[in-house]
């Protein structure tokens, strides 16, 4: 396999676990306890100490759900303006005064000025591939994804199928593949009904997942990164062989297992 890898931070495992402690005292105050399909203690834990140290001025948030992610943000970082995007807003539970809230398509916004230190946490499940392209447009160079999905699992294309050159095949269920059909037809039945009416290409697209396998995706990627960091998880978890922080350590983090398993590979990245 390719790695991605490439001049990680030289966090220690002391430093971590300092904020880990730190931690699990903010993630009791949470407003969504239980985040079903959403973020789970160890992504936000990850979250918060990379939004710690990063320290953006200004935070993207492409994919908001029910708010535990906006709720972080604003937690971590209270003096930093947010922008929080999802296509379909009906699903939030915690909102904020505070925060500019848009169902634009990141692609589709305006960053013509946006402060150079300005980072984009991806929760969209969105292609990897074509939201690096999008950032790099952009110039926003901090990036987290939030599930960078090992090749077995996962919805869409995601930085470690880019690294084992695999592509992704989406395996769409009858009743997916009628409701994706659906939706065209609607839109070419309007198209035909309608002279002046336009497409909604991010409708249909957003169902249509699959990714040809092509290993220069791999290379063009890597040249256009300084910084890859996958952040380890909290115990031992299967889908990484990465070290757990706790590993060894009698820690009490007052969270059920299952709230722990909840590990996806969530990666930092910062662009040339």
């Amino acid at each position: 396999m390719n790695t991605l890898e490439k001049n990680a931070p030289n966090w220690s495992r002391d430093e971590i676990i300092k904020e880990l402690k730190i931690f699990k005292d903010i993630y009791k105050r949470r407003p969504i306890k239980d985040n079903l399909h959403g973020m789970r203690f160890p992504h936000m834990f990850a979250t918060y100490f990379l939004l710690k140290k990063i320290k953006p001025s200004y935070v993207i948030e492409s994919g908001i759900y029910r708010g535990q992610s906006t709720w972080l943000i604003e937690e971590t970082l209270p003096n930093a303006k947010v922008l929080s995007i999802d296509i379909d807003l009906s699903n939030r539970k915690y909102i904020s005064e505070k925060v500019n809230y848009s169902n634009i398509d990141f692609k589709h916004q305006d960053f013509s000025n946006i402060p150079e230190d300005t980072l984009v946490f991806f929760d969209d499940h969105v292609n990897h591939y074509q939201r690096l392209m999008q950032a790099k447009f952009f110039n926003i160079k901090n990036i987290i994804f939030e599930d960078n999905y090992n090749i077995d699992k996962g919805d869409f294309y995601s930085l470690k199928h880019v690294e084992n050159y695999n592509g992704f095949n989406h395996n769409y269920s009858k009743k997916s593949l009628i409701k994706t059909f659906y939706i065209f037809f609607i839109e070419i039945l309007k198209k035909f009904i309608l002279k002046k009416y336009y497409i909604d290409n991010d409708k249909i697209l957003f169902r249509l997942r699959d990714h040809i396998p092509n290993k220069n995706d791999f290379f063009n990627i890597r040249k256009n990164i300084e910084i890859y960091y996958e952040f380890p998880p909290i115990i031992n978890n299967e889908n990484t062989d990465k070290k757990p922080i706790l590993e060894d350590i009698n820690f009490e983090l007052e969270v059920t297992k299952e709230d722990l398993s909840g590990y996806n590979n969530i990666t930092y990245l910062k662009l040339f």
